[in-house]
């Protein structure tokens, strides 16, 4: 009996994937060039570091530490010079350790089939180690942009591991002091210049960004055809291929393939029945298709017809829609072109 119930249970199962239609990713990597988020004044094109040591610990390469700051102290648009155009300011302030802390802490252990109280003691201080940098125009005072890095001028905490007795302790930090502060400072600094490299980067370059774009068919299904919606995505895909690493703004040739895509997916949403999963344009479907159309209008920069497809989708399915990767490309490219409104090339 329970085999004939088995039987029955799998045929089911078997019966209800053969009806339901199952979506084809088209994952496509797209190099483009992206706006930056704090655009410089026109005119800038030069830029110069300064660099700021406070002090080194012995032992801290100095040749090592300058070559950091100089690979990550950049503007990637604009000609770096020894002394010519906007100043970018970095100093890198002492490292700074807080008194050392000599803690316990009692547990419950099981021992012999018996709960003891055991100390373990351990030590815990403060530390940072700042790097400030700021982005100064020519002829003014005041810096146009200035950042302590991660936040390094607040501090972190330390926390040893623990031991069973003062004295280990007290032996193991007396044999690690040095290497333990080498190893904090060095793990610091690179978090700190990597921080800043990213930032300037992020405010002020037009650098370039890869867009993973997925674009959704539908795989081959015996009940229904999808041959327009297979026609879309070869259009969609001739759109992608005219996009050069150098385009801000995608060509006027990219916007008509990618119209012509969005043609075909509107039409294909006249069919659209959100209740009956039998049907050729159902909600799975449905879904898919507002997302191609979403993102095809995102990547024209045509965002308050992005906006309106999302508000669509979001009313007739739920607010989940749109992919949260697309729709943080949205987000993303629609902020940064309000930042740059007025003076936004078509590629650079």
């Amino acid at each position: 009996m329970r085999s004939l119930i088995n039987t029955i249970l799998a045929i089911c199962l078997t019966a209800s994937f053969s009806i339901a239609q199952n979506l084809d990713k088209q994952k496509t990597k797209v190099v483009y060039t992206q706006l930056p988020l704090k655009p410089l004044p026109e005119g800038i094109t030069k830029y110069w570091v300064n660099t700021d040591i406070a002090y080194l610990y012995s032992g801290d390469s100095k040749t090592h530490t300058m070559n950091s700051i100089q690979n990550s102290a950049k503007i990637d648009h604009l000609e770096k010079t020894n002394d010519e155009g906007l100043e970018l300011l970095v100093r890198l302030e002492p490292y700074y350790k807080s008194e050392v802390k000599f803690e316990t802490i009692t547990k419950t252990e099981k021992r012999d089939d018996k709960e003891i109280s055991v100390t373990y003691h351990y030590l815990t201080f403060g530390y940072k180690y700042p790097l400030y940098f700021e982005v100064k125009l020519p002829g003014e005072m005041e810096p146009f942009y200035s950042k302590f890095a991660k936040g390094s001028d607040g501090m972190s905490s330390y926390r040893s591991s623990e031991y069973r007795s003062s004295s280990a302790l007290r032996g193991w930090w007396s044999d690690n002091y040095k290497s333990v502060q080498a190893k904090l400072r060095s793990s610091l600094f690179q978090q700190n210049v990597d921080d800043m490299k990213a930032t300037l980067a992020e405010k002020f370059s037009y650098r370039k960004n890869n867009l993973y774009s997925e674009f959704l068919t539908v795989k081959k299904f015996k009940k229904f055809e999808y041959n327009d919606l297979d026609e879309a995505w070869a259009k969609a895909k001739i759109a992608l291929d005219k996009i050069s690493e150098n385009d801000i703004v995608f060509s006027t040739d990219f916007n008509q393939s990618m119209l012509e895509a969005i043609a075909i997916w509107q039409n294909a949403l006249n069919e659209s029945d959100l209740e009956d999963k039998k049907t050729r344009i159902n909600k799975k479907v449905t879904e898919a298709i507002y997302n191609n159309i979403f993102l095809a209008y995102t990547m024209m920069s045509n965002f308050e017809k992005a906006e309106e497809v999302k508000q669509i989708a979001e009313e007739r399915i739920n607010k989940r829609a749109i992919d949260n990767y697309n729709e943080n490309f949205l987000i993303g490219r629609k902020k940064r072109f309000s930042a740059n409104e007025g003076r936004i090339p078509d590629s650079i």
